[in-house]
């Protein structure tokens, strides 16, 4: 109700601006000749002042009043040769009235209407403690307070939650900027990756440009089953026309998801809808990997479900660093090994992310890392107990609970 008294007074106070001009009655404007005579009586007494002060003789004077004397009798000359004439805002009555009544009616009508058309009139008031409580606005506030904390004391763990908050908030642009330093600080696998190059897909409205693939590639290299980065990869062929590749990619990565897999649904809908395109039967189409950082395929069954693998629109990527990365970091040294040393190196970096998780064990987003990370490199016993242990750290009354039970769930016997 405030808002609509509000609107009220606003198109009230328009209406009398436009209004009560055409509806005050109308005078003459003066003649230009009054304003004239002021103007040179003002210059005859500034004369009368300067002989008083010493600045002009009398003869200078006497000139200076005789000038002004024939300019006052130019201007009358010129006043009685003009054709007279009233000057009346906005021509006749009958013209003014009838604009009032156009304007009186039809700006609120044509605002009204218009709001009717493009706003939400049923949409109820939302008081500022209810605004208080909106999600997006505590996790606005979290990651500012985040951001700068980091700014004072950065760390990678925090880098890594500033990301996933800012996605969350789907300020792509900046979730790829935290990811980036997340992995510059030695947070580097494959789920890292995937979501840095997600993050670059996303601020670039679904478009999989170059630094986006690199990311991709090299998750596969560390995880050669992330999900994500398939189907990117895979989207990444169908934005450079090629069809058939991407549906192959696809269809391989459908054939390697659980059945129940949140993603399946979309991807079944891209590989429909891209078939089309190419005017192929899908079912014709082998599926086949897409290709890692390296060369090597990335085949076998999916050996873990990615919590919250994102919707959206992605062809080789070059070899070299970590997407966005300067030369010479953590990230482009451990991609530059080995697929053994690369092995061991990732694995030294999970036990100490497990030692880090013994220190704190209320770190939340810890243990996700760390379950993901033991399913990446298949130990899947492990993994089972860092999901465990998350389970027993959360809230009773939290909603991720129902979440980690399912990736219990669904961890493959072994």
């Amino acid at each position: 109700m405030t808002l609509w008294i509000l609107f009220s007074a606003v198109t009230l106070g328009v209406l009398l601006i436009l209004v009560v001009p055409l509806l005050r009655r109308q005078t003459a404007a003066p003649a230009r000749i009054a304003y004239d005579i002021v103007v040179y009586r003002d210059q005859l007494a500034e004369v009368e002042r300067d002989v008083e002060r010493g600045l002009l003789n009398e003869s200078q004077a006497e000139a200076a009043r005789t000038e002004i004397l024939r300019r006052m009798l130019a201007a009358e000359d010129a006043e009685l040769a003009a054709p007279q004439s009233e000057y009346r805002l906005g021509g006749g009555r009958r013209l003014r009235m009838a604009t009032a009544l156009v304007i009186l009616i039809g700006l609120p009508l044509g605002s009204f209407g218009l709001y009717g058309m493009l706003g939400e009139p049923s949409l109820p008031g939302q008081p500022y403690s209810s605004r208080q409580a909106d999600p997006d606005l505590k996790m606005t506030e979290m990651a500012a307070n985040l951001a700068a904390g980091l700014k004072a004391k950065p760390e990678a763990d925090g880098f890594a939650t500033l990301a996933e908050t800012y996605f969350a908030l789907r300020r792509y642009g900046e979730a790829a900027d935290a990811f980036r330093q997340a992995i510059t600080m030695g947070l580097i696998d494959g789920q890292m990756l995937a979501s840095l190059g997600e993050s670059l897909t996303l601020s670039n409205n679904g478009e999989v440009i170059p630094d986006a693939r690199t990311a991709f590639q090299q998750a596969l290299t560390l995880d050669r089953q992330e999900p994500r980065a398939r189907f990117y990869l895979g989207l990444a062929k169908a934005q450079t026309g090629h069809f058939a590749e991407a549906v192959s990619i696809w269809r391989d990565l459908e054939k390697g998801s659980p059945g129940d897999a949140p993603w399946l649904p979309m991807l079944k809908e891209h590989i429909a809808l891209y078939a089309k395109q190419g005017g192929f039967d899908p079912a014709s189409i082998k599926p086949i990997p897409p290709m890692p950082e390296g060369g090597k395929t990335a085949e076998g069954p999916n050996p873990h479900a990615a919590m919250g693998m994102g919707s959206t629109q992605a062809e080789g990527a070059p070899k070299g660093q970590v997407a966005g990365l300067p030369g010479g970091d953590a990230s482009a040294a451990i991609l530059a090994q080995t697929p053994e040393e690369r092995k061991q190196t990732v694995k030294a970096m999970v036990d100490g992310l497990a030692a880090r998780m013994e220190q704190n064990p209320n770190d939340i987003d810890g243990w996700v890392r760390l379950a993901r990370s033991y399913q990446s490199l298949g130990d899947l016993g492990k993994a089972r107990q860092a999901w465990s242990k998350l389970l027993n750290v959360l809230p009773p009354d939290s909603p991720l609970r129902a979440e980690v039970a399912k990736q219990l769930a669904e961890l493959p016997k072994g």
